[in-house]
């Protein structure tokens, strides 16, 4: 009785699993249009970033001179 019912409990994590699974795919396939842009931080690093994600974001023009005081605090 103790394998029926440990197979059981098997059978039923698998299938929320997968339903869980199929559930997801399709959200996951619509959040990003899968064409990354190279970007950096504030801190300096390089990211990949989902083009969908920057035609959201707000456009705000930097100056030249706030680039160059960027670049300078940042050594």
């Amino acid at each position: 009785m103790k394998e029926q019912s440990s197979s059981r409990r098997n059978f039923l994590k698998k299938g929320l699993l997968a339903a869980a699974a199929v559930t997801a795919a399709p959200l996951a396939a619509k959040a990003g249009s899968g064409e990354k842009v190279k970007m950096l931080t504030p801190d300096g690093k390089l990211v990949e970033v989902d083009k969908s994600v920057i035609a959201k974001a707000t456009k705000k023009k930097v100056t030249n001179q706030e680039i160059l005081d960027w670049r300078t605090s940042k050594g």
